[in-house]
């Protein structure tokens, strides 16, 4: 399918992380300009600043007729315009420009800006994910409690701008130094567990956002379902042998890690109040109720 490919003009409504990642604005805005044609596109062009309420501004935009809303960002960003999306018929486009960009590598969709331009004015397919919903809020990739939520917390956004990734994982070896599991209660549908754990991830794809790290290739967004998984790594070793496992997508395999699949809700409480992450973004703290939405939003991808 091409949506700009018929004689009429196609209406697309851009939401742009100005400060995203890495990225020089000004080129940001030039690629678009190339790639856009105003003979076959009608963009409109809103830049955020953090107060808005992007998912407000997207349900307008659908309100006013537009055929494509596109998010370039980060995940963050992503998952905030796709809620203004979720269960319409309006495409969501992807234009990877944040540090991780973890649901456009799950997806396919190329991490080189000019690339994912073309993805989105030239010949793609779409495809159907679905969602974790913790209040009135949908998350589209994972929601994480422990070391990853508290290496997300502590990561400031100028190391961000200026290592990428690498910031991520400085913090995190900071915060595995010495790190404790702690004590969990998870209810996965009609499962109650009280493991210690020093992660537990609910995730709705495998990609851990640095090739090869993958939790598993049987973790995929649009099965209807979601995969708790609880990691107890604890020394060094631990961890060692855990990344060994993920590096070779078989994270099922290692004993540090215990998957449990949800189709209807996770609640997760801890006996240390922690910070929670959901795509990328600190979402609050312990304890934490997650509906799963299946089909929840439309995304452009590339044709297989």
């Amino acid at each position: 399918m091409t949506v700009g490919s018929t004689d009429q003009v196609a209406q697309v409504f851009i939401v742009l992380n100005p400060v995203a990642g890495r990225s020089v604005i000004d080129a940001v805005r030039a690629t678009l300009d190339r790639h856009f044609d105003p003979q076959a596109w009608n963009c409109e062009l809103y830049e955020t600043t953090g107060a808005e309420d992007v998912a407000e501004l997207v349900r307008d935009a659908v309100e006013r007729g537009c055929d494509m809303v596109v998010a370039a960002g980060g995940d963050g960003t992503i998952s905030a315009v796709a809620n203004g999306l979720a269960h319409t018929e309006i495409p969501l486009g992807i234009l990877p420009i944040g540090t991780a960009n973890v649901l456009a590598q799950e997806l396919g969709i190329p991490l080189d800006l000019d690339a994912a331009c073309h993805l989105l004015t030239d010949q793609h397919a779409q495809t159907c994910l679905d969602a974790m919903q913790v209040d009135d809020h949908l998350f589209i990739l994972q929601i994480a409690i422990g070391i990853e939520s508290l290496m997300i917390r502590d990561t400031a956004r100028a190391a961000k701008r200026r290592f990428g990734r690498l910031a991520y994982i400085w913090t995190a070896l900071r915060w595995l130094v010495g790190y404790q599991p702690r004590r969990f209660t998870i209810a996965v549908d009609n499962q109650r567990l009280r493991p210690r754990a020093s992660q537990v991830l609910i995730a709705n794809g495998g990609t851990l956002g640095m090739q090869p790290f993958r939790w598993g290739n049987e973790i995929v967004p649009n099965d209807g379902c979601i995969d708790v998984c609880i990691i107890s790594a604890r020394t060094i070793l631990d961890y060692l042998s855990l990344v060994w496992h993920v590096v070779r997508g078989q994270s099922h395999r290692s004993h540090k890690i215990r998957c449990l699949t949800a189709q209807q809700t996770v609640v997760i409480s801890s006996d240390h109040r922690l910070p929670v992450q959901g795509d990328g973004e600190i979402i609050g703290h312990t304890p934490v109720r997650i509906q799963v939405v299946p089909q929840a939003v439309r995304v452009i991808v590339p044709v297989q």
